[in-house]
């Protein structure tokens, strides 16, 4: 008698039946306590001064006043500086400037209020395209929390006029628009029976009815032109959406083709209708990246960029590695703060600059895409709905990992000595976010074990971003940490002596010459090109009655600067010196 074998059968959704570890009422609540987390764990910031850029954006007449909206999309973002530099163009961060302006004028706090608001609205929308993908409610708690108690955000929230989480907000924004436009094909889409019985159900349903879909897409090229406008990094969107475009016809197709169409002659036919059905729903994008690229031509004086130094593409390539293996570690060991770091600019190849770095680099690398294969391939055992989820989550958190990492590459697109900042990763951490919330809800049996792993990180993570955002509660704090985390870097030095000099400005004003002249003295030879430290020193010297001193430095403050009060106290003093009136320093 032949024995019987056994009939080997594919898992039936292995995931699907697995109930949810948070009912709905624990998931609400869950989530408002981790927003009130979050607001507490930024709340020292909201005692923080301006800092950076900050006083630049907040003294803008353009941003101070009305009537200057137009200026906002005709003029590149430091127009308002002379000789400040053309290379950004982000007329929807100014005008999110603007409004902070109108808002909470020249209060700090006000400021700081929204950007943390800006940064928990960033992680609701992560948080939404998780639930959305994977329809797990624990995992969407998982992406949104990790994200926003990242430490490497204590850059992007404590200092509010950087525009990385408005540009990423708008292009979460997009993908969800865009998700919800093609929800035939998402997770949420009904299966070919289904389909069939709401199609005889509703088979006189007019064209009028349909609308409501194109208007989804109309707003995610809305929203993906939003983010164009406020930051040049946007422009991976399209990509982005090309790429899920691709993914999610081939799922539905997956579902509905029988067996007998998977042959040779039938898959041309279908990558080809897969490509044309992609480059169909990424033109509407492409056109709106092309109106933008218009406007920054316009803006730019003919111009799609600027650059800030020429190095040699052999410089710029052999800095990859160490630039690279920078953001790993600001993504994955965020122990320390990294917002500034030693500049990694290697001209030629050795072992500790290059081959160590891209070593680690490669390794990092193939751990991720071991685990990338991992979860591919585990997604093949679940339902089709599933699965579609799970890839096109898997898709969407490399895309977002990696894309946007890209730009950050190009070395003479970026500040000369000072091109590394955690800022950089913002976007990147959503990805890896939405990542790691999809290998938790992979890992079946095992999820209940690893929400303490997950829960014990984000309590670390609250930690270190206490801890680290202390470093932005103002100018001087800031260099002060930049410079011992990064005593290299000259830009960061030279800030930090600026710093020092705001300080003993403000000693020069209260009369306390004897303090400050000190500081002025030690920066104006460190950096005779400071005309802050030369005017502070001219002043000290007036107050002293020293005229010749005051005269000479004042001179020099007048010739480096061309601001007209230093040149008008400059002429005073002259006055004083009974010396005739002198033309402008040139």
């Amino acid at each position: 008698m032949k024995p019987s074998i056994p009939i080997r059968q594919k898992p039936s959704a292995p995931l699907a039946g697995a109930p949810e570890l948070f009912s709905p009422l624990v998931f609400w609540i869950s989530g408002a306590a981790l927003v009130a987390a979050v607001f507490a764990v930024y709340s020292p910031a909201l005692d923080f001064q301006f800092i950076l850029d900050d006083h630049r954006f907040v003294n803008d007449p353009r941003v101070q006043s009305y009537g200057h909206l137009w200026d906002y999309f005709a003029n590149y973002v430091w127009a308002q500086i002379p000789g400040g530099p053309s290379s950004f163009y982000r007329p929807l961060f100014v005008l999110w400037v603007r409004l902070n302006f109108i808002l909470s004028e020249m209060s700090p706090w006000g400021w700081h209020l929204l950007s943390i608001a800006k940064h928990v609205f960033v992680a609701v929308l992560l948080g939404l395209l998780a639930w959305k993908l994977l329809r797990d409610r624990t995992a969407a708690l998982l992406a949104a929390g990790l994200f926003a108690l990242h430490p490497a955000h204590t850059e992007s929230v404590a200092w509010v006029t950087v525009p990385d989480p408005l540009m990423s907000a708008a292009v979460l924004g997009a993908l969800l628009l865009y998700l919800k436009y093609a929800s035939n094909f998402s997770v949420d889409s009904q299966s070919p029976g289904e389909s069939a019985r709401r199609k005889s159900r509703k088979g006189n349903r007019t064209q009028a009815e349909a609308r409501p879909s194109v208007g989804w897409l109309i707003a995610a090229v809305a929203t993906c032109l939003a983010a164009l406008l406020a930051k040049e990094t946007a422009i991976v969107l399209p990509v982005i959406i090309f790429a899920l475009a691709i993914i999610l016809p081939c799922q539905e197709q997956a579902v509905a083709a029988p067996a007998k169409e998977t042959t040779a002659r039938g898959a041309p036919e279908t990558f080809r209708s897969r490509l044309v059905y992609a480059v169909r729903q990424t033109i509407p994008f492409l056109c709106v990246t092309a109106v933008y690229l218009l406007l920054r031509l316009n803006a730019l004086g003919g111009r799609l960029g600027a650059l800030t130094q020429h190095l040699p593409w052999s410089t710029v390539i052999l800095s990859w590695p160490a630039t690279l293996w920078f953001y790993v570690k600001v993504l994955i060991w965020p122990v320390r703060l990294r917002a500034f770091a030693d500049p990694s600019q290697i001209d030629t190849f050795s072992v500790r600059g290059v081959l160590l770095p891209g070593l680690a680099v490669c390794c990092a690398g193939a751990i991720f895409g071991s685990a990338l294969f991992w979860a591919w391939k585990k997604a093949r055992d679940l339902p089709p709905r599933d699965e579609a989820g799970v890839k096109c989550a898997l898709l969407l958190g490399t895309l977002l990992l990696v894309l946007p990492l890209l730009p950050a590459l190009n070395l003479n697109a970026l500040n000369p000595g000072d091109f590394l900042h955690g800022r950089y990763t913002y976007l990147p951490s959503a990805g890896l976010m939405l990542l790691l919330a999809t290998g938790w809800h992979l890992a079946g049996k095992s999820r209940a074990a690893l929400l303490f792993p997950g829960a014990f990180v984000m309590v670390a993570f609250a930690v270190l971003t206490v801890q680290q955002e202390a470093a932005w509660k103002d100018d001087l704090t800031v260099f002060t940490v930049a410079h011992q985390v990064a005593p290299h870097n000259e830009p960061v030095a030279q800030n930090l002596a600026r710093a020092h000099v705001q300080v003993a400005l403000k000693l020069d004003e209260d009369g306390r010459c004897n303090e400050a002249m000190p500081v002025f003295e030690q920066v104006t030879q460190q950096y005779p090109e400071d005309w802050y430290a030369w005017a502070g020193l001219g002043d000290c010297y007036v107050q002293l009655k020293d005229l010749p001193r005051a005269e000479q430095s004042l001179r020099r403050a007048a010739e480096l600067s061309h601001e007209p009060r230093v040149a008008q106290q400059w002429q005073q003093v002259r006055a004083k010196m009974g010396m005739a009136a002198s033309e402008p320093p040139k």
